[in-house]
Formats: structure tokens, C-alpha cells, sequence
């Protein structure tokens, strides 16, 4: 299986430098409707590319998976002495972690970034989403945040939180009668034009609902100076549409949360040498999420019935003329964890049938499968409406479910209601079709374990949206997070793999792999393993 495929599909015809150089605007094309702007309420892939513009946390990783220093002026680690071990009064050992920001980081509206920033952002964050391995955060000075460790974490040097402008969010916080009613009344989501918000090369002066949001350069970035004057991120939810757009020219760019790859390679015949084409296969996979506890898909031998009935191969042959990696797991081939030793469940419609046949689902009068008590095996599926790859993914698991007696009914809706409802909600009844896509190098523990499933008691915020509760998986979880040795954290990857190869909460398709189409005039826009995250380097964006 390819780990990374670059397509270079179009670069055969270039626009004149003088006419290049009218362009001091940008428009790119989304897909996906923003609904909510806080960046501890969203998990919308399409609102990160868009806050990526525009804020910036205290170190990211690089396209090849190294950590680096964004508001800090060292990154951690303890052969420096910015992480060191400490003993737990019961023996066992946690560690402290120093992060010194930069002295020159001020937030939009001119206003110094200070360590109070990311203190106020972890109490926040734990009002939504308590940290499973922070204790706490202190602040010395203005310059150091501290970070207190309940125990050891194997990506310690990432662990600062999220800063958050406690000049204009902390009276909104101070003031709300619960979590719920902050978010209401943040100005991230009642005033996101507020410069005060913002860190990064650009700012938002303008959001739309359900139509655009624009960036302009942010006055009191001190890095790399932005390439254009104003950004328009335009919404256009249908991508059939908004690739006519893109070839009508009323959209220059669209990136890795819009079109799909089989209508990037349309455009190569439609199109030819307008746009730079390129696609890299991600750390991402495109899934089934399956519900745990409802249904028929709440007995395993059901889940690992229909993963035995798809045929992955025909299915990106199909879809992408075989361009894309078929997936049996979670993570991608490469990524630290990833074990070809676990159980995988290939194609084998037989073996399928006979465990339908042990679960007590025999053959009706239409070749739909029924319960003793006649009820059909009828599985609902909710994806995101005006997604033309998505339709026919669908199609094709319903026709590949359908030879082995399930009736796939499909229930799709608007992108903004499937993951602000149907998702956070646990709405839907059986499974949903999603892609994910980790960062580099990370234990999925919000996602899979037992106390992020998604309640009123934790506002609706966990990841585990599956339902998935198992003591032996979120005992590797944990296990894997805070294994400081990395072949004791291989070690807790393959029983985090083989369990959920076994329970299957998603069934795992193909790798992503998210095209970028930019017109030929435009440079600096590099996909990236994570899609989304090419705009955390938009300040490199400009004309050739």
C-alpha cells in the first residue's frame, strides 16, 4: 500500500506575470457550512482550516512529524530541562513542563499575549472537555506557562493549552450560568470579527452565516508577512456546484475540505493547464462509524458481517480508477502504532452470510434478512447531503450490503446538521459515513474511550460518539498515552488495533486523499498529512 502519492496532474499552461499580479484577493472555495466558531466547541474539519488562518497555539508539527516551536521559545524536552520527572507522593512519577513565550506575541488588537492567555484557556478547556493528564497550569510570570502533569505523557512537548484571549472571553466566561451559555455568548461565535481574537497572520473581519467568512492581514503578526490584502472563504455546500464555480473562475482555490479526488481528476479534462493540481494521501481514513448499543448493529457479529462485505478494492477502483489506498484499520501504513499483524476482516461475502446466519438473521422473501420475529436487517446510514463522492460511496456499500441480505437505508443531511447534531447528538441509529483525520502521532483516547461518550453531563463534547465501552481498550489507551518508551507504546498501539479490530466501533474504507486545486498563478499552498492544516502556513500563500 502507497504511504505517500503525490499527483501532479496539471501545470501545462501559466498566466502572464503582468496579469498574475492583479491578484491581491483570494477566493476558495469550502464545502462545508460553519456553525460554530469556538475553537473548543467545533470539531468540524472546515472551521480548523478557517481558525488555522488565524490563531496560532504554542508549538505545531512539521509535514514530516517534528514538533516546533509557533509561541514558545524552546521546545520542551528533558535533556533542556523544560521537562523533568517528579515523584508522585505514592511512588509513581509525573513531569513539569516549561514553555517560555516569545516576548514580541500580541493578539490582534495590539493587546500582549500573555501566560494568563493559556491558563484561562485550560480552565475553559475543562469546563468542556477535562484533560485526562493535565492537573494544572501555573504561571510565574507573564512569560512562563507551567505545566503540571498528573502523570508521564509521551508527547509532553505538546501539552501547553490552547491560549484563549482572556481580555474579551474571560468577563463572557466570568458571567455565564454554565459551559452551554458561554458558548452562547462567546464573541467567537455572537462577534468573531473581533480582532481581540485573533493571533495569526490574518484576522476575521467578516463572517456570514451560511454564505462566507474573510481574513485580512492581522497588523500585529510578526512573522512572515501575508501575500493578500483579503481572503474570502465562499461557501458553496453542493461540490458539483462549486466545482462550476472553480471553472467558471468565481472561485480561485479550492483545498482539502471541498472538492473530491474524482472530481479534481475531471478537472483535468475540463480544465486543462488552469489549475496546479496535487493530492497526498493523508494521515486520514474515510469510515464507517458504527453505533454500539442500538440496533442491529449493537451485536459485533452484525459489524463484522457488513466489514466482511464491502470490497474495498472494487470500491476505489470504481470510485478513483484504483488511485487511492484501500484501509484496514484506523491508522495509515507508516504511522507510528500501525501493525500489519492485526486482524483485518478482507472481503469474504460467504464467511458474512454465516455470521448473519449465527446471529439469528435468516434469508427473507426479498433476500432482505429477518429476525425470528420477522423484523427486516435494515441498517440506517446518515452522511452529508451535495457530496457527489459521497453519493456514490453509498451506492456502492448498499449494493455490496444488499448480496449479503442487509437493507442499507440511507439518511442523509446538511454537513452542519451532521456533525452539529446528528453526531454530537448520537443521533444516528446505526452507522454514519465520515472520514477522520488524526495529527500525527496520537492516541486516539478522546475518541475511543468510555468517558468521552458523548452526554448532557459532559455538554455533549466527547468524541466517542460509537458508544464504545471496553475497560481492556481504554486501559491501552491510557497505556499508550503515557508511555514514555516508545516500544511500550507500540506495545499498547497493538492492543488498542486488535480491539478495535475486533468490536469494530468504524469500519475503516480507503485513505484519504484530499486534493488541492489552485489556480497557476498561486504559489505556496502544500498539501498536508492532516487535511485542513495547509493553512497553518497561509502567510507563505502568494503570487508567483
Amino acid at each position: 500500500m502507497m504511504r505517500r502519492l503525490i499527483l501532479a496532474l496539471l501545470a501545462l499552461m501559466t498566466a502572464a506575470p503582468a496579469q498574475a499580479q492583479k491578484h491581491d484577493t483570494l477566493v476558495v472555495g469550502i464545502a462545508q457550512s460553519i456553525g460554530d466558531f469556538h475553537p473548543f466547541l467545533t470539531t468540524a474539519l472546515v472551521v480548523n482550516y478557517i481558525l488555522n488562518t488565524s490563531r496560532r497555539l504554542m508549538t505545531g508539527v512539521d509535514n514530516k512529524g517534528a514538533v516546533f516551536c509557533r509561541l514558545c521559545t524552546e521546545v520542551p524536552t528533558l535533556a533542556n530541562g523544560r521537562a523533568r520527572m517528579v515523584k508522585r507522593p505514592d511512588g509513581g512519577e509525573t513531569m513539569d513542563v516549561t514553555f517560555t513565550l516569545r516576548p514580541d506575541l500580541k493578539w490582534a488588537d495590539g493587546t500582549q499575549i500573555t501566560a494568563h492567555d493559556f491558563a484561562f484557556g485550560f480552565e475553559v478547556g475543562q469546563a468542556f472537555q477535562p484533560s485526562p493528564t493535565i492537573a494544572g497550569v501555573e504561571t510565574p510570570d507573564q512569560a512562563t506557562v507551567l505545566v503540571h502533569l498528573k502523570t508521564t505523557r509521551y508527547d509532553f512537548d505538546r501539552s501547553a493549552p490552547a491560549p484563549l484571549p482572556a481580555h474579551v472571553e474571560e468577563p463572557l466566561y466570568r458571567s455565564a450560568k454554565d459551559p452551554l451559555d458561554y458558548g452562547n455568548k462567546s464573541a467567537f461565535n455572537r462577534a468573531p470579527e473581533t480582532a481581540g481574537l485573533w493571533n495569526g497572520p490574518y484576522r476575521v473581519t467578516k463572517f456570514v452565516a451560511g454564505e462566507s467568512v474573510t481574513i485580512e492581514p492581522n497588523a500585529y503578526w510578526t512573522g512572515t508577512k501575508p501575500g493578500f490584502k483579503q481572503i474570502t472563504f465562499r461557501l458553496i455546500e453542493n461540490t458539483s456546484a462549486l466545482q462550476a464555480n472553480q471553472l467558471a473562475g468565481d472561485v480561485d482555490l479550492t483545498g482539502e475540505t471541498a472538492l473530491t479526488l474524482d472530481q479534481a481528476l475531471a478537472m483535468e479534462k475540463t480544465a486543462k493547464g488552469k489549475f496546479d493540481i496535487t493530492a497526498l494521501p493523508s494521515l486520514g481514513v474515510q469510515q464507517l462509524y458504527v453505533r454500539q448499543d442500538v440496533g442491529p448493529v449493537a451485536d459485533k457479529r452484525v459489524r463484522q458481517a457488513i466489514a466482511m462485505a464491502i470490497d474495498r478494492k472494487t470500491l476505489v477502483a470504481k470510485l478513483f480508477d484504483g488511485r487511492v489506498p484501500v484501509a484496514n484499520s484506523v491508522l495509515t501504513e507508516g504511522e507510528f502504532g500501525y501493525d500489519p499483524k492485526v486482524k483485518t476482516w478482507p472481503y469474504d461475502p460467504a464467511a458474512a452470510k454465516a455470521l448473519l446466519e449465527q446471529a439469528g438473521w435468516k434469508p427473507g422473501p426479498d433476500g432482505i434478512r429477518v429476525d425470528a420475529a420477522g423484523a427486516r436487517l435494515s441498517i440506517d446510514i446518515a452522511g452529508a447531503t451535495g457530496n457527489r463522492l459521497n453519493d456514490l460511496l453509498e451506492q456502492v456499500l448498499q449494493s455490496q450490503l444488499k448480496s449479503i441480505g442487509i437493507e442499507l437505508v440511507i439518511n442523509n443531511v446538511p454537513t452542519r446538521v451532521l456533525i452539529g447534531e446528528t453526531l454530537r447528538y448520537r443521533k444516528y441509529r446505526g452507522l454514519a459515513l465520515l472520514s477522520y483525520t488524526p495529527f500525527a502521532d496520537t492516541v486516539p483516547w478522546v475518541r475511543f474511550h468510555s468517558s468521552q461518550i458523548p452526554s448532557e453531563a459532559n455538554n455533549w463534547i466527547g468524541s466517542n460518539t460509537f458508544g464504545i465501552n471496553n475497560p481492556a481498550l481504554d486501559a491501552a489507551l491510557t497505556g499508550a498515552m503515557t508511555a514514555l518508551d516508545p516500544v511500550e507504546r507500540k506495545r499498547q498501539w497493538h492492543d488498542i488495533l486488535s480491539i478495535m479490530a475486533e468490536e469494530l466501533p468504524v469500519i475503516p474504507l480507503y485513505v484519504l486523499t484530499s486534493p488541492i486545486v489552485a489556480p497557476t498563478w498561486l504559489t505556496g499552498v502544500v498539501p498536508a498529512p492532516v487535511p485542513g492544516l495547509s493553512t497553518n502556513w497561509i502567510e507563505d500563500w502568494r503570487v508567483k
